[in-house]
């Protein structure tokens, strides 16, 4: 069993009093997980629903992979899914017959209930009951992450309508210090609301619904619908941007929510900015069967023009049927470019020496980089212990202990071997609108490091660039450079070596400091005082521009030595970052090269072209030659990027 942090405060909707409005408000409170060290059981179960009945949730399939409980906060408490009018419009003329969710082992839900939200102007003014049952009902005793699904039903049902802006569907529940009654899917994710009693003294308004960020997770909670549906009866979801290089096609993977009691085949039309194209076939080689969410590939062709269109799939036919579904429309953005940009996502992690369970991390991270190859850009900021040799701090993310992690500056604080590969894959299958490329170069006496980045987009605006050094294969002789471990034998985190995940097992017998090989170190970057000193010029739809930075290597005898025995194993690394979120949006990382060996330029005097204009390498003009890199515009229109000495 662990409980762990999923978030640093959560959100709670607090009844104001008079106006009898909710608001929205923060609260430092976390959210207990039960999960094994490593992995989770997947709960076995089975949908028990009649052929004219359909499940509705934030999914729909009997997938439970982990428990949860807010510990924190005891008492007769409530968990809910919301369901908005999206999520109900396909079900619209059908009625609530019930409630369907997974509870964890050995634990007690007293009663369900689906209530009714009243919303003006964004904001929750009301919740009424639509429907509650006081069935208790309960789990089985078993091991640790198993649990049962249960189906409680109401013995008066009610139709679903458009008058419904938003349900609350959950069940009741006892709430100690140590349980973790509530099923989790950790492949979706969604709202969490738990109806408890906060104090003030904890961040809280005392007894009302709060939301809690959701870590990632999907409550397993299902609203169950019964009536008539028709056997060919197909809604499409929306399916966000789709990126195809020009005269390519390209499969995209798009969600069907499958109302009927068959799925074999589609037809459909793909229009941009409302323009249909021709009608099309799709057959699966499978049927699908009665209801589910279902995720296909759907072949899009690029626009015939570079540039973005608003692009909308219509499903005319299921299974050579006319579609019998009231929804039958999904919109996306396509964006058609030279070339389809590839997205790379930064891990920067908080660790040092001095941290014992930090060589998870390193596993973590490890593993990472061997499983994404370039797509993984990893950044282990040393600054656990000041007396680590790699310690740096010329800029912080505000990590609360090591090891912690943060994928693209967006995530949130993640455990770099436990949380990491899911978050990592997830930021994968964000499309990216901007591509970065770097190269770097040391300078002859390699003190420094001339970057430069080319930066093509999709789409205008301004961004800013971030740049890093790091370094592989770092390792030192003396006590300082020694990693601790706390999972060495004896220390009591493990029993015995058998009981450790392989990859791990090697730190068994490696005594509780041992000598370690640190890569992705940070040893410099464009932060000065925590603040980017780096400049991108604005972005312009379907163009390219240039960035250029001179980095400083370390000059702390004992890591420039380290550095310099290892062979120079330096990387320089760009990041483009959301200038109003601070997310990076993508990222490159390349070999900094020896002096010469990047088209760095010397002037030729002799030349035709003359110098029209000089900038430094921030992109500000200059009168005259500076030491270091110059980017000169040259009378012929070309620009060249020169070496002062």
């Amino acid at each position: 069993m662990k409980k762990f942090l999923l978030s640093a405060f959560a959100m709670l909707l607090a009844l104001t009093a008079g106006a009898q409005n909710f608001t929205v408000d923060k609260s430092p409170n976390p959210l207990g997980v039960q999960t094994p060290a490593f992995g989770a059981f997947k709960a076995p179960a089975k949908a028990n629903l009649a052929a004219n009945q359909r499940l509705v949730g934030y999914f729909d399939t009997d997938d439970c992979d982990n428990y949860v409980g807010v510990t924190n906060f005891t008492g007769n408490n409530k968990v809910a899914i919301e369901l908005t009018a999206d999520d109900l419009a396909p079900y619209y003329g059908k009625k609530i017959a019930g409630v369907r969710f997974n509870l964890g082992q050995g634990q007690t839900a007293n009663g369900v209930f689906v209530q009714n939200l009243t919303l003006e102007n964004g904001k929750i003014v009301d919740m009424a009951d639509v429907a509650t049952s006081d069935e208790s009902v309960k789990s089985a005793a078993g091991a640790t992450n198993t649990g049962e699904w249960h189906e409680v039903m109401f013995d008066n049902k009610v139709e679903l309508s458009s008058s419904f802006q938003e349900l609350f569907v959950g069940f009741n529940y006892k709430q100690t210090s140590s349980n973790y009654p509530i099923g989790v899917n950790s492949g979706v994710d969604g709202p969490f609301f738990v109806y408890a009693n906060i104090p003030a003294s904890k961040g809280g308004s005392g007894e009302t619904w709060y939301q809690f960020q959701s870590g990632g997770m999907g409550l397993a909670i299902q609203l169950i619908v019964e009536g008539d549906f028709a056997p060919n009866s197909v809604q499409p979801l929306d399916f966000g941007n789709v990126m195809v290089a020009k005269g390519k096609t390209k499969n995209v993977a798009v969600k069907f929510r499958n109302l009927g009691s068959k799925f074999t085949s589609i037809d459909y039309t793909i229009s941009l900015d409302g323009k249909a194209g021709a009608e099309q076939h799709l057959d699966f080689g499978k049927d699908y069967g009665v209801a589910g969410t279902h995720t296909i590939e759907v072949p899009f062709a690029a626009a015939s023009e570079l540039g973005k269109n608003a692009v909308t799939l219509t499903v005319t036919k299921v299974n050579g049927a006319e579609n019998a579904c009231a929804i039958k429309t999904a919109t996306g953005t396509l964006y058609t470019a030279e070339k389809e940009f590839v997205k790379r996502s930064v891990v920067e992690e908080f660790t040092g020496t001095g941290c014992g369970y930090c060589p998870r991390g390193h596993v973590g991270m490890h593993n990472m980089r061997e499983l994404y190859g370039d797509q993984f850009v990893g950044i282990a900021m040393h600054q656990y212990n000041s007396s680590d040799p790699m310690y740096y701090t010329s800029y912080s993310l505000g990590f609360q202990g090591a090891p912690s992690c943060m994928v693209n500056r967006s995530s949130g604080d993640l455990d770099p071997y436990n949380d990491l590969p899911k978050a990592f894959m997830a930021s994968l299958k964000e499309m990216p609108l901007i591509d970065v490329s770097v190269e770097g170069a040391f300078s002859e006496d390699t003190a420094y490091v001339y970057a430069k980045a080319s930066v093509e987009s999709l789409v205008s605006g301004d961004y800013d660039i971030a740049y890093m050094l790091v370094a592989d294969n770092l390792s030192g002789t003396t006590s300082k450079w020694k990693q601790s471990n706390y999972f060495a034998k004896g220390t009591g985190v493990y029993n015995s070596q058998s009981s450790m995940p392989e990859d791990l097992q090697f730190l068994w017998n490696a005594g509780s400091t041992y000598a370690a090989t640190y890569n992705d170190v940070l040893i410099s970057s464009s932060y000065v005082s925590s603040k980017n000193k780096a400049t991108l010029p604005t972005l312009v739809a379907n163009g390219s521009v240039n960035s250029y930075y001179t980095l400083t290597m370390p000059t702390k005898k004992a890591l420039k030595e380290t550095i310099r025995s290892c062979g120079n194993e330096v990387y320089v690394v760009a990041m483009v970052l959301d200038k109003k979120t601070g997310a990076i949006v993508n990222a490159r990382k390349a070999k900094v090269a020896d002096f010469g060996t990047t088209g760095i330029e010397n002037v030729n005097n002799s030349s035709e072209a003359t110098v029209v204009a000089r900038y430094n390498v921030n992109g500000v003009q200059i009168a005259a030659p500076v030491k270091g890199i110059n980017i000169v515009k040259m009378s012929d229109g070309t620009t060249r990027k020169v070496l002062v000495k």
